[in-house]
């Protein structure tokens, strides 16, 4: 039995008899439960959408007698899940989802109501999406290798569905019950309390559910003594928090939005950089993939080769490596990336092969 999957289920009180038939293999790939207004219910996971039967069963096709929803129906269901009292998750609202028993999200999409250019609430939902959280014990256990300081600081990047907040909740539990050495004092900011509710993250880990980035470091460095802050999900908003840790003298460890292609032209991703929070970047393989590494960076030497690139050398010409970073710019073999020259780019510290393992 897929557990998470099951109890997202139990909270879609209409569908839950059909849902809970669907096939085991999809329940164990889904990434989240899709429910709109006058459309067939869904699932998205590795292998893509795939639409719910009145029987359980599921297609790529919308062809057949589907599960569906009507706007009134959506509309019960968004009321049901707050319990009855939209008041009471007014401050989630407002931030597009809700959190469940348990601590599942279920993020909402309808029309934003504003007030002096803010969102004040949203109204006339029209879809939900019931997000299912996973663990994979053991998915940053590379990290912890001979060569990578985790006090230097480590943004994780990757897509949206690539396993990010599974990635990040793995390194705080090993961090915080000393898998790979002594246990380690960690503040974690749980925003919408993905990281710590539900889960167990060991005794050196102190979670602060709820606070905004900005209010949650400070309480975070100036009470909790912590070695390292946490965070999940940076966003422009939160630059100020992130050059307040810099000068505090505790490592960041946070994810951030941004495939790996695309990371250094995203101007937030370059601002993070640029804070010198972070020594370490750490790219997640995609949504196909969730919570794989992809590989390992130096930042100094990440951006070190975007300035060599931006030279624009002639066809056919190898550039050099920076002076004194020969040996950190090494390519390990045998991996994605292996064999590209200087010029494109590849100065990486360690990349990953296709089984997910560290190239030696």
């Amino acid at each position: 039995m897929d557990t998470a999957f099951d109890q997202v289920v139990s909270h879609l009180f209409r569908f839950r008899d059909e849902l809970l038939k669907i096939p085991q293999q999809i329940k164990e790939q889904a990434f989240d439960i899709r429910i709109k207004a006058g459309q067939p219910v869904c699932i998205s996971g590795k292998e893509g959408i795939r639409y719910v039967r009145q029987d359980g069963t599921v297609s790529r096709q919308k062809s057949g007698k589907f599960l569906s929803c009507s706007t009134d129906e959506l509309q019960e269901l968004f009321y049901q899940l707050c319990g009855q009292s939209v008041f009471s998750h007014e401050n989630e609202i407002r931030q597009g989802y809700l959190t469940l028993s348990g601590n599942y999200r279920v993020g909402l999409c309808g029309t934003a109501v504003l007030e002096s250019g803010k969102i004040k609430n949203i109204r006339d939902i029209t879809s939900l999406v019931f997000r299912i959280p996973r663990e994979k014990p053991g998915c940053a256990d590379m990290l912890f290798r001979p060569g990578l300081d985790l006090k230097e600081g480590v943004l994780i990047a990757g897509e949206p569905s690539s396993g990010k907040t599974t990635f990040l909740r793995d390194l705080i539990t090993s961090i915080s019950f000393g898998r790979f050495g002594p246990c380690s004092r960690l503040a974690v900011l749980d925003e919408r309390g993905e990281l710590g509710g539900g889960y167990d993250l060991g005794p050196g880990a102190d979670i602060l559910r709820g606070y905004p980035k900005s209010a949650g470091f400070d309480v975070a460095i100036r009470m909790l003594s912590p070695e390292f802050l946490v965070c999940d999900e940076l966003s422009t908003a939160d630059l100020d928090a992130v050059k307040q840790a810099v000068f505090s003298g505790v490592a960041l460890i946070a994810t951030v939005h941004a495939s790996r292609d695309d990371f250094l032209k995203r101007p937030l991703c370059r601002s993070l950089l640029d804070s010198e929070a972070f020594g370490n970047l750490v790219f997640l393989q995609g949504r196909r993939n969730p919570g794989q590494v992809s590989a390992i960076e130096s930042v100094e030497i990440s951006l070190a080769a975007e300035r060599i690139k931006k030279r624009k050398p002639m066809s056919g010409y190898e550039l050099s490596v920076p002076e004194g970073d020969e040996e950190r710019c090494e390519s390990a073999g045998g991996g994605y990336d292996c064999g590209e020259r200087l010029s494109a780019g590849i100065v990486r510290r360690e990349t990953v092969n296709k089984k997910g393992e560290g190239a030696a």
